[in-house]
């Protein structure tokens, strides 16, 4: 290794123009991934790119080495000369790395629908319209969690973040009786029940306008309305930011929650979050399976997290105390089943295209998942083939009665093509058993579709 470092720490220029090279690489691969018309090219632009970037860095510890070592032997011009040679390459690169960065931000660099039409002569649905997602007082109440939401975010916060983890209903059913737990949230129309990482989560959703919303991730945001909270006439309004999300077994979150036990009590940590927020991400261990709550708010207070755990303590207590399908069935809300229509996909428009919303309505008549696979109609070219499966995964209710239908929403991105790009793609409804059977088609439907732009 010596040997090979010690011609580009003894010269002046050899660094820097290695420097020049690689940052030419990563340009290279900007410059192919902008224009790339597959995968394939996509994932060889990024190799290149990558490697010029770890090139770059290594060149430029180099080139700072030699200036070191210029120094040290009392070698002055050839440190400057050094120093000059690493600090004008580092500027040019940096300079071409900035423009092919700002070209890569406003590439048009999808042409995957430039040749393709709307096929004529077969059924091809529209997504339906939606309205943007209610404002917080327009959603107030319709559902136990947006109720929870609000009511927590009407009084004032204090300095006060301790959180008391006392779930005794969901920790009794996650570890007496985890399958019917798990059943309850799928057949419930509020709890987005996935699969991701080899793990099962149920995300809570919001209802609004008589419908399910459920964004990216679950995360709901927007501005608490609290009427003259201090006596001086003034409606103040407070940022906020929730998820709820159960686990089977681990949290969703990838960095480090703070992480209680069932029935302790303790300050949780806060840290800043959006502007005028704190945040924390709680995970409250229960066996077999965990809460996590996220919370940005006003205050130290954990007004959210506190208000979530209640709520749910509130909405398992039944079935924990009574755990029969019967009590699932009696705390399920009205229209979790129907009765009288066809299985199907429905697409909605989720305000940018290639961005959708969707409900699913089957009755897959035992345990398992589903989950969309998606293809454009003409040439039959798999869309969003790595991506769409796990992001459109659900665990749905099931019942014997094959006319029982139950629903689940989630939304998802179909990545080729660019806005105002139409083509028709079919999207298919597939399960998956945990029985391990075959895996079954059980619905499909056509839509004219925009791919979302990069």
């Amino acid at each position: 290794m010596k040997r090979f470092l010690l011609p580009f720490v003894a010269s002046w220029w050899l660094s820097p123009l290695c420097m020049l090279l690689c940052a030419g690489l990563w340009c290279v691969g900007g410059l192919i991934a902008a224009e790339a018309s597959s995968r394939t090219i996509l994932s060889g632009a990024g190799i290149l790119g990558r490697s010029g970037l770890v090139g770059f860095a290594v060149f430029l510890s180099l080139g700072l080495a030699a200036v070191v070592r210029a120094l040290v032997l009392r070698r002055w011009g050839r440190a400057v000369a050094a120093f000059l040679a690493t600090g004008a390459c580092l500027l040019v690169s940096v300079g071409a790395a900035g423009m092919v960065t700002f070209m890569l931000l406003f590439a048009d660099n999808d042409h995957f629908a430039d040749d393709l039409s709307v096929p004529e002569g077969i059924a091809i649905a529209e997504p339906e319209e939606t309205s943007s997602w209610p404002a917080q007082s327009d959603r107030t109440g319709e559902d136990a969690y947006s109720a929870a939401v609000t009511n927590a975010l009407a009084r004032p916060g204090t300095a006060d973040a301790t959180v008391a983890a006392v779930v005794p209903s969901f920790e009794r059913l996650a570890r007496g009786n985890r399958d019917l737990l798990l059943a309850y949230f799928s057949a419930h129309p509020g709890w987005r029940v996935f699969e991701e990482r080899g793990s099962l989560y149920a995300t809570r959703a919001m209802r609004a306008g008589g419908e399910w919303f459920y964004p990216l991730h679950g995360y709901y945001s927007g501005f608490s309305h609290r009427t003259d909270p201090d006596g001086t006439g003034e409606c103040r309004k407070e940022p906020y930011q929730v998820r709820l999300t159960v686990g089977f077994p681990d949290p969703w979150a990838k960095r480090g929650p703070f992480r209680l036990a069932s029935g302790e009590t303790a300050v949780v940590p806060v840290a800043g979050g959006n502007p005028g927020t704190m945040q924390s991400d709680v995970v409250v261990l229960a066996g077999p399976a965990c809460i996590e709550i996220f919370e940005e708010s006003a205050t130290p207070e954990r007004r959210l997290t506190k208000a979530l755990l209640a709520l749910l303590e509130d909405e398992l207590r039944p079935l924990a105390e009574s755990p029969d399908p019967a009590t699932l069935r009696a705390l399920l809300p009205p229209g979790s089943a129907v009765r009288g229509e066809e299985p199907g996909v429905f697409l909605k428009d989720a305000g940018q295209g290639g961005i959708y919303g969707v409900r699913v309505l089957a009755n897959p008549g035992e345990p398992g998942l589903v989950y969309l696979k998606a293809f454009e109609v003409t040439k039959g070219t798999p869309l969003s083939e790595t991506r769409l499966p796990d992001r459109s995964s659900l665990r749905l209710g099931w019942s014997d009665d094959p006319d029982e239908l139950f629903s689940g929403t989630t939304e998802i991105t179909i990545y080729e093509g660019n806005w105002e790009q139409y083509y028709a793609a079919r999207f298919e409804l597939w399960f998956r058993p945990d029985s391990a059977a075959p895996e079954r088609k059980l619905a499909e439907k056509i839509y004219r579709i925009q791919g979302w732009m990069r």
